[in-house]
């Protein structure tokens, strides 16, 4: 009886330690940006000389066929050039991007949406931030996809 009792103190104990310790209050990946404000925005897609030289011999790496599939994207989504930074603000500022630029992204289909990503997330300023890539690349489909509907990549 004597050691039932300890070990039920004990394991009580340990139930209160367990919930009171504060790394079991984590926060999800969703609940906060990745940056805080816009000047680490700024500063987080600021060029550099040497990263700008790792940025060219990354995409010189790109074969023929794999730069001619970009450029095939590019043009099927038919969006504005800022379109790329609203997409890159809504992954790293949890800001949403334009209707316009969801309507890009659908045109041209969810592999092109997801190559672009990974161009993006090779690209030194923003390589740090590649963990979340997959998931929020996808997050950002789903919501644009749902959004603007069923929209055929061929369609104009």
């Amino acid at each position: 009886m004597k050691t039932k009792t300890i070990f039920m103190i004990f394991s009580l104990i340990m139930v209160l330690l367990s919930f009171s310790h504060p790394t079991l209050a984590i926060e999800g990946d969703n609940d906060e940006p990745p940056l805080i404000s816009d000047d680490e925005f700024d500063a987080a897609i600021a060029m550099s000389p040497t990263s700008n030289d790792y940025n060219v011999n990354m995409y010189r790496k790109y074969s023929k066929k794999q730069k001619d599939y970009l450029k095939n994207c590019r043009e099927k989504m038919d969006v504005p050039y800022q379109c790329a930074e609203e997409v890159l603000v809504e992954i790293l500022l949890n800001k949403s991007a334009s209707r316009d630029c969801c309507r890009g992204i659908v045109k041209a289909g969810k592999e092109c949406h997801m190559e672009f990503m990974n161009l993006f997330f090779q690209v030194y300023q923003l390589k740090r931030f590649s963990s979340k890539k997959f998931s929020k690349a996808n997050a950002i489909w789903n919501r644009c996809s749902t959004e603007i509907g069923a929209v055929s990549p061929f369609s104009g």
